[in-house]
């Protein structure tokens, strides 16, 4: 694994072949100051990657207390970034939180500058590789989802789609630069997040980074609808296991808005997922990465 150090603060680059310093097939560690803080990432360049044609680019952030190392190993997206030829970054998180709407810890308290550090690694990618600008995704677990909603929130000049596992958008106010995509994939047996939400206005309800209590699922989808000017008409589609998608098609800027429910799923929705109280014997009745690239990314 190769280890790269960059300093300073970036603007988003528009998307071109990289001339120098040019990342290529791959795994690296990146690392760079912001805030006088080190923040550093985890890179994988597929093996198709060739440099001259643009590929899309993928943020996957971890949960609170996870590492953006386990993250790599369990969300599935190392394997789909090798399937369909995109670029997978997975970012560290100060402290293993995000300070993403009422969530977590550390980084939620002291408010870290996440969305700018994740604005950078998305500048510092483009700098380094040939990104497609109309396919910069965001994708997370738990605190990580959470993140993920704030970046849709914070940063749709950048991002084309987010997917949000285990976590609602949890905030009152949001207003994208533009029309964002923005799914999320929740199981109604989460015993961290609730499905149904565990919380009243006002949104986000929080002491000093501690959630005390979150928006629902279903709050959060017609949350989105609403930001999004979605119509009313709601596409319903069955999945495997009791599972189920939910989705607005018809939306402003032609973007879509989904939930996808899976029946008495966990909080952690990844097969084979170690950490945190699982043994690795939880099997997802969907592929969570497959089904986000399919389904969400899949534009």
């Amino acid at each position: 694994m190769a280890f790269v150090v960059a300093m300073g603060f970036g603007s988003v680059a528009s998307a071109a072949p990289c001339a120098t310093n040019c990342l290529t097939p791959g795994d690296y560690t990146i690392v760079a100051m912001i805030g006088g803080l080190p923040r550093n990432d985890l890179v994988h360049v597929p093996a198709s990657y060739a440099g001259d044609t643009a590929v899309p680019l993928l943020l996957d952030l971890h949960g609170f207390t996870d590492t953006a190392n386990n993250e790599r190993q369990y969300s599935g997206q190392l394997q789909e970034s090798d399937k369909r030829g995109f670029i997978a970054v997975w970012p560290q998180g100060i402290a293993v939180s995000w300070n993403a709407y009422g969530c977590c810890a550390v980084a939620d308290a002291t408010r870290i500058d996440d969305v700018g550090f994740l604005r950078l690694v998305i500048a510092t990618m483009k700098g380094r590789a040939n990104i497609d600008d109309t396919r910069v995704f965001v994708t997370g677990l738990s605190n990580g989802g959470a993140m993920a909603q704030r970046m849709a929130c914070e940063a749709a000049d950048v991002v084309r789609a987010v997917a949000s596992v285990s976590f609602p958008l949890n905030a009152p106010d949001c207003r994208p630069a533009k029309p964002i995509g923005v799914t999320e994939i929740a199981g109604t047996a989460d015993k961290t997040i609730a499905y149904h939400g565990s919380s009243t206005p006002p949104l986000p309800d929080t002491v000093a980074g501690v959630p005390l209590g979150v928006q629902g699922a279903k709050a959060s989808l017609a949350a989105w609808k609403r930001i999004d000017g979605c119509s009313d008409a709601l596409t319903r589609t069955q999945l495997p296991t009791g599972s189920r998608a939910g989705e607005y098609f018809t939306c402003n800027g032609g973007v879509k808005i989904g939930l996808v429910t899976k029946a008495d799923g966990p909080h952690v929705l990844y097969s084979g997922y170690v950490g945190l109280g699982y043994t690795g014997a939880y099997t997802a009745p969907i592929d969570i990465a497959a089904y986000i690239w399919e389904h969400v990314f899949n534009l």
